[in-house]
């Protein structure tokens, strides 16, 4: 193999699009940073014309690489006829070689490669939203999920939920509900102090239900009666997930680790552990082996080595 042999592993999200040009002959990455990719938000097109742009930049910084093999990993991009319409783009658009392979995957793929270091068990993707995924340790591994279905009528365990039923429980205290500390806790740091900043506060199109988590946690880790209830009830709702993923893959690897903003949070990582010590006895939590980034660069080396990307 060339010594100028690398891949390109890609990460695209809502905040930004991240590359790593990684060599084959261990020479030092290069890394760069690109405007956010989104097919949802964006469409096919334009999350094409981005990955490009950061693809080609890259390619004008190492003029005597010989790029083997890009995977991207793209919000949005669940479907296999997206995937395939965002390679067949991007290959038009980047000056490569026939040879050259690419494949997308949605960025949750990316997310489990990484953060299991390519080997099985479950991941718990616990931000603003919520998913639950599971990979296979065979050589040819499989990706399943579960949950994902947004704010409306899922998100269990995350940042939106925790946070929407915080607030809900410092409506209900001012009704003459159960006290919590969440009504000082919103008080000092959100200026909520009765019914009308309430109610103010949260129509705003401005206002992030996400952002109440954290003070719910808080208000949990100092033992507020209403503030456990919420948390341990939506973290248990979230482990309950794993069981229709452990139905379907009775054999995987007995470990689980947890990523997003929530996974920052001890007593949510504790609270987690906790329920699924109910869901599956015999599984360990570990924290995150690596990036969603490197699970990309993880995935491209699969398709220069001939395993292909997980299914």
């Amino acid at each position: 193999m060339p010594a100028n042999s690398c891949v390109f592993g890609l990460d695209a999200g809502a905040t930004q699009t991240r590359l790593c040009a990684h060599s084959l002959a261990e020479k030092p990455d290069l890394k760069l940073f690109g405007s956010a990719a989104n097919v949802f938000r964006q469409g096919e097109s334009q999350a094409a014309e981005i990955l490009s742009c950061l693809i080609n930049e890259a390619l004008e910084k190492l003029p005597k690489a010989d790029l083997l093999a890009i995977h991207a990993g793209v919000a949005g991009a669940s479907a296999p006829s997206t995937q395939k319409a965002l390679a067949d783009r991007i290959r038009s658009l980047v000056a490569g070689n026939d040879s050259l392979q690419i494949s997308i995957s949605h960025d949750g793929v990316t997310a489990i490669e990484g953060a299991l270091g390519g080997e099985g068990g479950l991941l718990f993707i616990a931000g603003t939203g919520s998913g639950v995924m599971a990979r296979t340790e065979k050589n040819h591994p499989q990706i399943d999920h579960v949950g994902g279905w947004g704010y409306l009528i899922g998100d269990e365990g995350s940042g939106y939920s925790i946070g929407r039923r915080g607030m809900a429980a410092v409506g209900h205290a001012f009704d003459g509900g159960p006290a919590t500390t969440l009504t000082d806790l919103t008080r000092d740091r959100l200026n909520i102090h009765d019914r009308y900043s309430l109610l103010n506060n949260i129509s705003s199109p401005d206002w992030k239900f996400q952002h109440v988590a954290p003070l719910v946690l808080e208000a949990a880790n100092d033992a507020d009666a209403v503030a456990l209830s919420i948390v341990h009830n939506e973290t248990a709702l979230l482990a309950r997930q794993s069981e229709w993923l452990l139905k379907k893959h009775p054999d995987l690897s007995p470990r689980f680790t947890i990523t997003g903003g929530l996974s920052n949070h001890e007593f949510y990582v504790a609270s987690m552990c906790k329920a699924m010590k109910r869901v599956w006895p015999a599984a360990n939590y570990t924290p995150p082996t690596g990036t969603p980034l490197e699970g990309a660069v993880r995935i491209a080396m699969r398709l220069v080595t001939g395993f292909g990307a997980p299914q």
